[in-house]
This record gives structure tokens, C-alpha cells and sequence, in this order.
């Protein structure tokens, strides 16, 4: 299961989007008069010591990533016990880890020696190629007990693209039966698997009009979770209880928008946002929800922050010492979660944030 949150990068010259336990009182911080929470103090925030970024955590806080070489390509990492492994790459110059599972297998992409992007899995040493998975590129986004999900890249015969959600379970690919494209985002131990498809809705649609769906899937059956009352949802993040978390558009212009949770038994609900934007990212299966969280409007400042209640206004996550916190990527069953901040010059570091000890 993965908690990540997207980011994006350009690899090979493809253009590649990649993204606890409840705290009592994690929450409580009530939102300011503008509606922007103020920051928590139940996690510190240490640099993990590299230049890069840290995209998931598994229960063991084994960490995935990446940081930037010498020559300034990123190099897919795994930090385990303060220990940095270099993961290298499939015979080009750059790759990432994006997800690891709780036997510690990694998967990410890489580019070759030919300049394509291909997904890997790397275990104990060893860096198996996926290939580019029936496309052009290979995007894997997640990684559960060996099965590695993700969308390949397809370039069909009129000369456009698009995204196609696969599986990969015992070396074996199957790609996701949806219509107009489709990415799949995170998957929980049980198999289930949250992600996005677009869907067709008739001739004439203007160019720009959105009718993606939010979808979990479960051994070939679909579930389209719907909207907050707009055209289009996008999932981001899934537990292990079936919950889904992402973004969706509240009315039919498809212009504002709003965080969901979704459950089988309560349907999708927004997420407190204090009339700012959440943007959630991950959710553990006590109900605890990573994300982004912007005090007004979508196009205002973006802060790492929390939630231990979806009803309640989340609390900001503290920057680290001499950098500003810009994303939380993941947060595995004890709490400590994993992003990103700038530095100096516009530089990433890698970060976690560790829950301080309850007095």
C-alpha cells in the first residue's frame, strides 16, 4: 500500500508523473480566521541528508526515493537504518524509486541505454527489468506483496496518448479493462486497487472538458466512486479497509474542487478545507489522511499537512530547520511520514517527520 502523493519529472525526455497510527490530538489545531491551521507540534521534521525527495515508508521505515547525482540525474535510493543503497539503473543515467513494500521490494523506473523508460523491481540486491509493459514507457506506482501496479504509456494510431492501468502479479501483466485511459494509483494487501480512468461520454465534448472517475478494482470488477457533485474525481491514495482518498470537482464547470474520502459504507465525503482546497495524498487505515492543504484557493500557497478526522481542519506539518516544507509523499503505521522541502538555491531534501513521544 502505497502513500504517496504525484510528482513530476522528465526521464529519458518522456514526461513522467510519479505522487500512521492516530495521534490523539494530532488534530485539535483549529483552523485560523483564514482558514489556514496552524502547525502541529506532535511531529519534528529531520533532513534525511540528501538532495532529492522521499516518495513512501513502509511499517519497518525502510524509505524509497531518490537523489541527485553528481551530473544532476536523480538516482533511485533506499535508506534502511541510516544506510543509503543505490538501487542504479537498467543501462541509462537516471531512475526512481517511487514505492516499496513490506518485504522491502522497490519498484520505480528507470531510463536504458536506448533512452526508454522502463519500470523495475529491485529486492535484496537484485534489479529485475519490467520492461515498458506493452507501451512506450512504464510507470509503476506501486508495490503490495510483489504486485507492482501502474499506467504504461500507449501511443495509439491517430497519434495520440494515453494511459493504460496494469498488474503485474508472478511476472504476469494484465492491464485494467477501462475505457480512455487509465491509471492505476495505489493497491492494498487484500489486491483491491484505487486509480483513475476516463471515461467516454458521447461526440462533440469540448477539448477541454474533464470526465475522469475515481474507480477501485478488485479481481476485474469496477466500482466508479463518483464525484462530489462535478464531472470528475481522481483517486490518490487507498488502506487496507478500502478507503479512498483524492481530489474531486464540486459543481458541473468543473472549476472548484475539493478532497474526498470514500468508503463502501458511506459513499465519498468531502474533507474539511476550512473554504481552502485539500488535496489528499494517502490514508492509513486508522483514517489518518496526508496531503496538501491550501488556506483559500487552489492557487494559493500548498502546505504538507494532516488529518486525523475528515470532518475536522487538518494541522500543518512543521518545515524542517532551514528549509520549507513542499510535500508529503507517505506515512506508514507509526506515524512518520515522508516529502520534501526546499532548501537554500531551490534545492529538494529529503524529509521525514517522526511523532514525538506522548508525555
Amino acid at each position: 500500500m502505497r502513500h504517496t502523493r504525484r510528482t513530476i519529472n522528465v526521464l529519458a525526455g518522456v514526461l513522467l508523473v510519479t505522487s500512521a497510527v492516530h495521534l490523539p490530538g494530532a488534530g485539535t489545531a483549529s483552523a485560523s480566521v483564514q482558514g489556514c491551521p496552524v502547525t502541529t507540534d506532535k511531529w519534528e521534521a529531520v533532513d534525511l541528508g540528501v538532495v532529492g525527495a522521499a516518495l513512501d515508508i513502509n511499517d519497518r521505515g525502510q524509505i524509497a526515493g531518490w537523489r541527485k547525482g553528481a551530473s544532476g540525474e536523480s538516482q533511485a535510493i533506499l535508506w534502511d537504518k541510516g544506510k543509503i543503497t543505490e538501487i542504479g539503473t537498467l543501462g541509462g543515467r537516471e531512475s526512481r524509486a517511487v514505492a516499496l513494500d513490506e518485504d522491502g521490494r522497490v519498484t520505480g523506473y528507470s531510463d536504458t541505454a536506448d533512452r526508454r523508460t522502463h519500470g523495475f523491481v529491485w529486492h535484496n540486491g537484485k534489479l529485475e527489468d519490467l520492461g515498458t509493459l506493452g507501451g512506450y514507457a512504464a510507470l509503476p506506482k506501486d508495490i503490495s506483496q510483489g504486485t507492482v501496479i501502474g499506467e504504461t504509456r500507449v501511443l495509439k494510431e491517430n497519434g495520440t496518448r494515453r494511459g493504460q492501468a496494469f498488474v503485474v502479479r508472478k511476472g504476469v501483466r494484465t492491464d485494467l479493462d477501462l475505457t480512455g485511459g487509465s491509471e492505476a494509483e495505489d493497491i492494498n494487501r487484500s489486491g483491491q486497487i484505487a486509480g483513475t480512468h476516463r471515461r467516454t461520454e458521447g461526440v462533440g465534448l469540448p477539448s477541454d472538458k474533464q470526465t475522469q472517475r475515481a474507480f477501485l478494482w478488485k479481481d476485474g470488477v469496477v466500482k466508479d466512486l463518483g464525484t462530489l457533485g462535478g464531472d470528475w474525481s481522481e483517486a490518490r491514495g487507498l488502506n487496507g479497509r478500502g478507503q479512498v482518498v483524492g481530489e474531486s470537482a464540486l459543481g458541473t464547470d468543473g472549476v472548484l474542487q475539493g478532497g474526498f474520502v470514500w468508503s463502501a459504507e458511506s459513499g465519498m465525503r468531502r474533507i474539511e478545507d476550512g473554504n481552502g482546497l485539500a488535496r489528499p495524498a494517502a490514508i492509513n487505515d486508522s483514517g489518518v489522511i496526508v496531503g496538501l492543504h491550501s488556506c483559500e484557493t487552489a492557487y494559493s500557497t500548498a502546505y504538507p499537512s494532516v488529518w486525523t478526522d475528515p470532518g475536522k481542519a487538518p494541522a500543518r506539518l512543521p518545515d524542517p530547520p532551514g528549509g520549507v516544507a513542499k510535500a508529503v509523499n507517505a506515512v506508514n503505521a507509526k506515524g512518520e511520514i515522508v516529502g520534501m522541502a526546499l532548501y537554500s538555491g531551490n534545492q529538494p531534501h529529503a524529509v521525514l517527520w517522526k511523532p514525538k513521544p506522548m508525555n
